[in-house]
């Protein structure tokens, strides 16, 4: 950084106006590049700011390739920023950088250049598509994907094509789950199987465990969706896999995601099994994967393991007739919603109050009375309150429906 520094100094702009423009892009890359891994805004705006510099010089009529370039290295900074703020106005920068460099970066005249920036674009509108509902963006993200994997072939560029593989499989994971398209959550399974041809477990140890990981996620995904149990014990299988090399003393985040992940799947298993096996060890996967979240170092990923340890316990007490997990079934949901709150979250507010009103319900059939039957409607009622806040109606009939049932019973003691 102190020679590219030291370089600038000795470059006059209004002498020599593209080397100055060179030392500024030199000075973006290696802010960019001690910045980037510990998500350092203020270095990755520096970089930005020198990136933006180069611009004034580099521009498409003086020097198009060197502009393209340096848009190409903008993007990845806007990408990183995009990262460490959650900011979708970023990675928009982002997409309009990289379609920048690929006016000049052409496949027929730039096959390397223009792979590389077709799957840096896939990178961010795959990322800006975290802030929306839609498809159209995870649509051209797997189109800029697959053109990428048109040049980062195995035999060439088997690292490229190995990560192209994963992040394809990650955009057709979400297109399945937002379209309820099954080929696409088949697909997504295939794109991580392939990603696995490469990232090895001897030569890729961790790379590998994420590929059984991500693999593990669309399988649930899947089982969900063609209520196929034998889709689950895949799932199970390469969560098992992800945790032979994710352990939780060398790599504790993705530990505690495996665990989850697995304790998920086995909870949704466990509804086609006569036995509880499944559910009881949902919830110690759950526990397990609650010694490393917190809500301070993953606040989404805390809560939904909350949440999930919540419904695994209500579930269990509901098959063994018993009131024993009641307590600590609304504890979990209670600790959910101080980070899914009404404001911030109403959808998983409401669900979750809708998931201690089914505690108070159990409560009741197990012989806690009028009372219990009570705090049920109360919560069944915020329940369908938030819901038509919201404007989120499809579940309004049941939570009427569950109404209606409480009160009945009510009315017949």
């Amino acid at each position: 950084m102190a020679a590219f520094r030291a370089a600038l100094e000795k470059r006059d702009r209004s002498k020599v106006p593209l080397d100055w423009a060179s030392s500024q892009n030199n000075i973006g890359i290696a802010l960019f590049t001690l910045s980037d891994r510990e998500a350092d805004v203020a270095g990755l705006s520096q970089a930005e700011a020198a990136y933006r510099a180069a611009l004034e010089e580099y521009t498409r009529e003086k020097a198009p390739m060197q502009w393209a370039m340096v848009q190409n290295n903008l993007g990845n900074t806007l990408n990183a920023l995009g990262n460490a703020r959650n900011d979708r106005a970023a990675y928009d920068h982002a997409a309009a950088a990289f379609r920048a460099a690929l006016e000049m970066r052409t496949r027929d005249n730039f096959p390397l250049a223009w792979a590389t920036s077709r799957l840096n674009l896939g990178n961010a509108l795959a990322n800006a598509a975290k802030f929306d509902t839609g498809t159209g963006g995870l649509d051209e993200a797997a189109e800029a994907y697959a053109d990428a994997l048109s040049v980062y072939t195995r035999d060439r560029f088997p690292m490229d094509w190995a990560a192209t593989q994963n992040n394809l499989g990650a955009v057709y994971q979400t297109l399945g789950q937002r379209s309820g398209d099954a080929t696409r959550m088949e697909a997504s399974a295939a794109a991580f199987l392939a990603a696995g041809e490469v990232y090895t477990r001897d030569a890729f140890p961790l790379d590998w465990a994420m590929t059984h990981f991500n693999r593990g996620n669309t399988l649930q995904l899947l089982g969900g969706m063609n209520g196929d149990p034998g889709r689950y014990r895949e799932a199970i299988a390469a969560y098992r896999l992800s945790l032979e090399e994710y352990k939780r003393d060398t790599s504790p985040r993705q530990w505690a995601l495996s665990q989850a992940g697995l304790a998920a799947t086995l909870h949704w298993l466990s509804n086609n099994e006569e036995t509880t096996a499944s559910l009881v060890e949902s919830i110690a996967a759950r526990r397990a994967a609650l010694e490393v979240l917190s809500v301070e170092n993953g606040p989404v990923d805390w809560a939904n393991a909350q949440n999930g340890l919540g419904m695994s316990l209500l579930n269990l007490g509901t098959r063994e007739q018993t009131s024993k997990y009641a307590a600590d079934a609304e504890a979990a949901f209670q600790a959910a919603l101080t980070v899914f709150t009404r404001k911030e979250q109403p959808l998983q507010y409401a669900f979750g109050q809708n998931n201690i009103g089914d505690v108070h319900w159990n409560l009741a059939w197990q012989g806690g009375g009028n009372a219990e039957y009570a705090r049920a409607i109360e919560y069944f009622e915020r329940t369908r309150e938030v819901f038509t806040e919201t404007g989120y109606t499809a579940p309004i009939a049941l939570i009427d429906q569950k109404i209606a049932l409480v009160r009945k019973a009510m009315a017949a003691k």
